[in-house]
């Protein structure tokens, strides 16, 4: 019986593992096929057919206003206001931020020239791209905003656009800028503190200061001449003489011989000097200033020529007269003089002896002026030219006859009845030569 037993509980035990291990066998295939479903299933959603078709955002395309497309650019200079300008052809280069050759234009720079304007034809570009702009010639110095560039420099700029006040848009598509061309500056002279305007004007030549003698010396003092037989230009002051031979610096300066600065030349009909051995011959010291578009020359009066001219009384005193001519008429001395110059400046070019008033009609004395010309007939005899500067005040004549033959030609004596009476050919050269409104100076 015990042994039936032990056989029973046998078996069961064997029926159970087997039982368990099928049991274990369907959860691993349960398993397997699970995992398999589930491959396929994931297989199958990635494929076209099985994904699920989601709403996309459609994406703006970007687009580009063409009018911000360009194949140009334009370039500006405005030229600087500057005295004798060198005509040039003033040449620019356009490049790319990256050092390419783009475009080269040539414009002319010339007297009058107010403004240069370009055009230069590119690849196409949007605004807002750079470039660099180089100058190769033609132009001293270019200025853009604050900055100054020089030929040979790159000047980055911009395109650029920007809205207005009013809301519209503004493109620029170029650069402006400022130049300043090739020039020989002024020499601007001033003389005892007034500025001279010199016509040729004077001329800097291999770093010389050369000026047109004859306007310079005449208006300091000199009187000029040019002499063809030695071909010399003469400047004087009373017997002092200084001698510019033309076309060599040989120079003879108040009768010494000297060599001057630079030869003496002719340019446009206009005999040029040096300036430096002018001023030293007549002793005047000057000081030289170089500014951006000229420059100053500034002369002390001349010690020579005032030395020579406060010898003279009309020039210590100051007289003045409307015309380039002044009459002295010096009763003392029975002498009519003439000057020529300024006041100051009054140079003697004629002396003549007279007659004046009797001690019962003496001639007045004072400053008067010319004021018309007559002439005035007697019973006989005539006086005239009459040149009257106060009443019937006049210079004139001494008595003459119809045919011109001297009815009383006296002179050094007080015999009028207060003219002031000359020969024939001293007031007929007087009347010649000085105009209405000549002061007429008449002292003791």
């Amino acid at each position: 019986m015990k042994k039936l037993i032990s056989l029973l509980l046998c078996a069961a035990m064997s029926m159970s593992s087997v039982i368990a291990f099928a049991e274990q066998d369907t959860v691993e295939q349960a398993s397997q096929t699970a995992a398999d479903e589930s491959t396929e299933v994931s297989a199958a959603e990635n494929t076209p057919e099985a994904v699920e078709q989601l709403p996309v955002e459609p994406q703006a395309e970007e687009t580009i206003d063409p009018a911000m497309i360009r194949n140009q650019v334009t370039l500006h200079v405005d030229i600087t206001d500057v005295p004798n300008i060198e005509a040039a052809d003033v040449c620019f280069e356009l490049y790319s931020i990256d050092d390419r050759l783009l475009s080269s234009q040539s414009q002319r720079v010339d007297t009058g020239t107010k403004l240069l304007e370009y055009t230069f034809t590119v690849p196409e570009y949007t605004i807002g791209e750079a470039f660099k702009l180089r100058c190769i010639s033609g132009l001293k110095s270019i200025r853009y905003y604050s900055d100054t560039y020089y030929p040979g420099q790159d000047i980055i700029f911009y395109t650029y656009s920007f809205a207005d006040d009013g809301g519209n848009r503004v493109i620029s598509d170029g650069i402006s800028i400022s130049g300043t061309p090739n020039f020989t500056k002024n020499i601007v002279i001033s003389y005892n503190g007034v500025t001279l305007s010199l016509y040729p004007a004077p001329r800097l030549i291999n770093g010389v200061t050369m000026v047109p003698i004859r306007q310079l010396a005449e208006y300091i003092g000199f009187s000029v001449e040019y002499n063809a037989d030695y071909n010399v230009e003469i400047v004087s002051l009373g017997t002092n003489k200084i001698y510019f031979n033309i076309g060599t610096a040989y120079t003879t300066v108040f009768g010494n011989d000297t060599y001057a600065s630079a030869p003496t030349q002719i340019i446009n009909d206009t005999v040029y000097v040096s300036l430096r051995t002018f001023a030293d011959a007549i002793e005047s010291d000057f000081t030289f200033t170089e500014y951006s578009t000229a420059f100053g020359i500034v002369m002390k009066p001349s010690r020579f020529v005032n030395d020579y001219y406060t010898k003279n009384p009309i020039n210590k005193w100051g007289i003045a007269s409307r015309t380039n001519y002044l009459v002295w008429v010096s009763k003392s001395e029975y002498k009519v003089r003439v000057y020529k110059g300024k006041q100051y400046q009054w140079q003697l070019i004629y002396e003549a002896p007279c007659a004046i008033g009797a001690p019962g009609t003496p001639t007045i004395t004072g400053s008067y002026e010319y004021q018309y010309k007559t002439q005035w007939n007697y019973n006989g005899y005539y006086v005239g030219p009459c040149l009257v500067f106060h009443g019937g005040y006049a210079l004139h004549s001494v008595l003459l006859r119809y045919d011109n033959t001297e009815y009383d030609g006296r002179t050094g004596v007080q015999i009028s009845h207060g003219c002031i009476r000359l020969k024939k050919k001293d007031i007929d050269w007087i009347a010649n030569t000085i105009p209405i409104k000549t002061r007429i100076y008449l002292t003791e």
